[in-house]
């Protein structure tokens, strides 16, 4: 795509129509770059298609970060410019990975089980319903919709997001908000003490 003042003014405004642009444009020639990296001997865990598309992602998000637009140019061949973002994600990732020794993924939070069999077990629990309503009943129109859609209908992201009138990677870092909220509200009701948060992954303590 080109980059003319008009639409470099409108993608650091947050503009979600360039966004989408921005994204359609560059995410399947950044997946390659960073799928053939792998097979090249770097980060060979992206050869996993999961690692991947978090990875992928996580490297959009930084990327549309209000600081990120407006450090952007609009000269510097964006490619360059996402794939330097990608290396910092993949670093950052390895250094925690060498930290923490069993993590709990992202998507996976509904199925981390402790003692208690895990969010989606103490989710069935009857003493549970009432906490959660409560949760709800703070969340802003916006995020009550998401939360419905995500959790309580098991909408996909992409058609949560078509819903909403977001992109995915928004869907996605407002779903991971939604749900560190709700873990650290259930853990200040004594549910699911033994998990935590970080980056984008929660992880037991103590298995550090």
């Amino acid at each position: 795509m080109e980059w003319d003042d008009d639409t470099l003014r409108r993608f650091r405004e947050g503009s979600p129509e360039v966004l989408a642009d921005v994204y359609r444009a560059h995410a399947e020639p950044l997946a390659r770059l960073l799928k053939a990296a792998a097979w090249r001997g770097a980060f060979t865990r992206l050869r996993n298609a999961m690692e991947l598309e978090n990875t992928l992602l996580e490297t959009f998000a930084r990327a549309f970060e209000p600081r990120t637009r407006a450090a952007y140019n609009g000269t510097r061949p964006y490619a360059h410019f996402l794939m330097g973002i990608a290396r910092n994600v993949l670093l950052e990732q390895s250094r925690e990975r060498e930290l923490v020794g069993r993590d709990v993924p992202f998507e996976g939070l509904t199925e981390a089980s402790g003692e208690d069999g895990g969010l989606a077990e103490v989710l069935e629990d009857r003493e549970v319903e009432g906490l959660l309503a409560v949760f709800k009943d703070g969340l802003s129109r916006e995020e009550h919709r998401l939360f419905e859609l995500r959790f309580g209908e098991g909408v996909a992201q992409e058609d949560a997001a078509t819903a909403l009138g977001l992109t995915r990677i928004q869907v996605r870092r407002r779903e991971f908000g939604l749900k560190s909220r709700l873990l650290g509200f259930l853990q200040s009701k004594g549910y699911l003490e033994d998990l935590e948060t970080q980056g984008w992954s929660f992880f037991r303590r103590g298995a550090r």
